[in-house]
């Protein structure tokens, strides 16, 4: 298709000329913008390196393996936009002025290959003709798509103004700047054509071409005068954005890019997604100070994180303790941790006694100790972040100082951690009597009493010892029992699994347990784990797996970790799609969900539990308003099951009213923290047709007997 035939034109004709009005491409103007770009690089290059001196401060850590999965990250959350799209206006406003811009620099880099490498060496010109045109064309489309979504971005930064966005000079210059280039460029082209005179073929520059029309009251000088300005304004704003694009809020080009390129890989994968990062055992001999208590002491890469930061909001958005009014925003702990290390690390590298240096605290100065214990760990910042910021291994790092080096904790926590020690749960209950709560009937033993089953239950201390918790453990055997598995349980034998202890900053103690229980699970052979517990599921998968790869025994062997791991709702899914048990009693219920967090985002469990519940007779199932990746917490995560609230509303009785504005009458769960902490919401607030029941409770119910 040759498109230039209608305008009478010779191919070659139809172009431009490259540097017009500025002295052309022979013109001192060309030199100069050479000069301009080496300076504006070179700023860049040296803003990269500082910043790469002061994240060098912190402990190594590796995150240069598996260039391709790192490769193809980049391309997912950065290029592709995965997870800012998630959000409708604020996605759409940033999907295009990314896309926006990326197109407006390949369509300025096609100009450089022909005019400073092609051209300038070969002779070759290739912007002519149809490929003009086209690339006229989407020049203007490029530029159009970044001029309204700039406007979105300021209507709602400036007259929305949502509370997440703490709107600062920087983020002001930022969006100025962007809109600068994009006007000034529109300008020149309109300048351009009505100077040159409306050639016909330029109505492929669509906006240039309109916006020139008012431009013929002017004379050519006065043209020519503005256009050369406007020119050159538009040049060196250019250049100010290259030499830019490393600082402050202009940074998130490329310190976000690196960031999701430098991310932990190990959260792409549901099997080994936000694993605690564990203190290697040896270090408990060797090292001083255990967790962050100092900037200093991060890795590098959590530094990177803290200038990665966009302080977009997104994580302040979906944090319960944010939203049920505790002095936690994930958000700011993030931004505090970069503003203590930009007044400390400069400091200490200019320091030949770094002993001296007094700078402010990082705990109790820069982040408040409220801050970071306020958090459930349910890694909903995590998942919402648009740069991958791992937030929650910060504050573990504080909580293990907090624990380790200063003994600060809650009183109810040091309690509870005391219980563990000594009874191998957190209630203090005696561990002899872990395994009273099986009833005789039911015919199930102990592994002492027959080692050979197909799956070892992990009842955990909720089902050992809560009364409520019991009933589900009770329910699962059952519907194990029918299906014609052998199950059996470690009773006495069976100790916490340190999800608590590891998640509130007591390692020390979470070492103890899992060597324990690693030693126990290969004593009797375990193979197959089963468990009703999330955290005990996720831990027991995950952080025991790691653990093994590092511990030793009580006879200083390696440990091991040879086996697999199962949450119930599994299980029950597959039992029931394979036919070994079939739900045939209608139950006549109005259904809600609850999506435990370490059962969902930590394992990304959605559909089997919604599954399950919709193939039980009579049942009509409802969405609350949060679910899957975005569900709400219900507080009990990282520890909290077991410090009271003190501050703010509290985060169960939040999610509770969520199920209530459902419309059900019973909330499915499938975790005894989320049982308990649903069950006391719905009494605590006072709502009489409510009820919570364990998944496993309801397909006993429905169960053919």
């Amino acid at each position: 298709m040759n498109l230039i035939e209608s305008y009478n034109v010779a191919p070659t004709d139809v172009t431009r000329e490259f540097f017009f009005n500025v002295g052309g491409v022979q013109g001192f103007m060309r030199w100069g913008i050479y000069i301009f770009a080496f300076i504006a690089l070179i700023y860049l290059i040296v803003s990269i390196s500082k910043k790469f001196k002061i994240w060098k401060k912190g402990k190594e850590e590796l995150r240069s393996d598996h260039f391709a999965k790192r490769l193809k990250a980049v391309i997912k959350y950065v290029l592709f936009q995965s997870k800012i799209l998630k959000e409708g206006y604020a996605g759409i406003m940033h999907a295009g002025i990314f896309f926006g811009f990326a197109g407006l620099f390949i369509v300025t880099m096609i100009i450089v290959v022909q005019e400073d490498i092609t051209g300038l060496f070969f002779d070759y010109h290739f912007i002519y003709g149809n490929f003009y045109l086209f690339w006229s064309f989407f020049g203007d489309l490029f530029g159009i798509i970044v001029f309204f979504c700039l406007l979105m971005a300021f209507y709602r930064r400036y007259i929305v103004r949502p509370s997440r966005l703490d709107t600062k000079p920087t983020d002001t210059f930022a969006l100025a700047m962007i809109m600068l280039l994009v006007v000034t460029g529109f300008l020149n082209e309109a300048l351009r054509i009505a100077i040159t005179e409306f050639p016909a073929f330029e109505v492929w520059s669509p906006v240039g071409f309109v916006l020139a029309k008012p431009f013929t009251v002017f004379s050519k000088g006065s043209l020519e005068t503005i256009h050369f300005v406007s020119w050159w304004v538009h040049m060196l704003g250019a250049f100010v954005f290259i030499g830019l694009i490393a600082s402050d809020k202009l940074g998130h080009i490329v310190i976000s890019t690196l960031n999701v390129f430098y991310m932990n890989l190990e959260n792409e994968d549901p099997h080994t997604k936000y694993t605690v990062p564990l203190i290697k055992p040896e270090e408990f001999e060797t090292e001083e100070s255990w967790g962050v208590g100092n900037v200093e002491e991060y890795t590098w890469k959590h530094l990177m994180d803290a200038d990665a930061c966009t302080r977009c909001g997104r994580c302040q958005d979906v944090c319960p303790a944010y939203l049920t009014e505790k002095p936690l925003s994930p958000k700011k702990i993030v931004n505090d941790i970069k503003d203590n290390m930009y007044e400390r690390i400069p400091q200490l590298s200019a320091s030949s006694d770094p002993s001296k240096i007094e700078t402010t605290p990082l705990i109790e100065g820069s982040v408040k100790a409220d801050e970071f214990w306020a958090c459930t760990n349910c890694g909903a910042c995590m998942e919402a972040c648009p740069v991958n910021i791992e937030h929650i291994p910060k504050m573990i790092d504080m909580r293990r100082y907090n624990v380790l080096m200063e003994a600060k904790m809650a009183s109810e926590l040091h309690t509870a951690f005391v219980n563990m020690e000594n009874n191998f749960n957190p209630y203090g209950f005696a561990f002899a009597a872990r395994g009273d709560w099986l009833p005789e009937d039911l015919g199930i033993k102990t592994l002492a009493e027959d080692p050979d089953v197909d799956f070892c239950y992990f009842a955990g201390c909720a089902a050992s010892y809560d009364k409520r918790n019991q009933k589900v453990a009770v329910a699962f055997l059952s519907i194990m029992k029918k299906a014609g598995y052998k199950i059996g349980i470690l009773g006495s034998e069976e100790g916490c699994c340190g999800d608590s202890a590891l998640r509130a900053g007591n390692e020390y103690l979470f070492h103890a347990l899992v060597t324990q229980n690693l030693e126990t699970f290969k004593n009797y052979g375990i193979k197959k784990i089963v468990t009703t517990c999330p955290h005990g599921y996720n831990i027991l998968k995950k952080e025991y797996k790691k653990f093994a790869e590092v511990g030793l025994d009580s006879e200083e062997k390696p440990l091991e970790h040879n086996f697999e791991v199962y949450h119930h709702t599994e299980v029950i899914y597959d039992m029931i799609k394979e036919g070994k048990i079939k739900l045939t009693e209608s139950l006549n219920e109005k259904i809600t969900y609850h999506d435990s967090c370490f059962l969902g985002r930590y394992n990304e469990i959605y559909s089997k539990p919604r599954e399950i519940i919709r193939s039980i007779p009579g049942t009509e199932y409802v969405e609350m308003s949060r679910t899957h990746e975005r569900s709400f917490c219900c507080g009990a995560g990282g520890g909290r099951m077991f410090i009271e609230e003190h501050l703010g509303s509290r985060i169960n009785h939040f999610r509770t009213k969520d199920a209530h504005a459902s419309g059900a009458n019973k909330i499915c769960t499938a975790c005894p923290f989320c049982l308990t902490m649903m069950t006391d919401g719905a009494t605590e607030l006072d709502i009489s047709n409510l009820e919570t029941f364990d998944l496993a409770e309801l397909v006993f119910n429905s169960m053919e007997k």
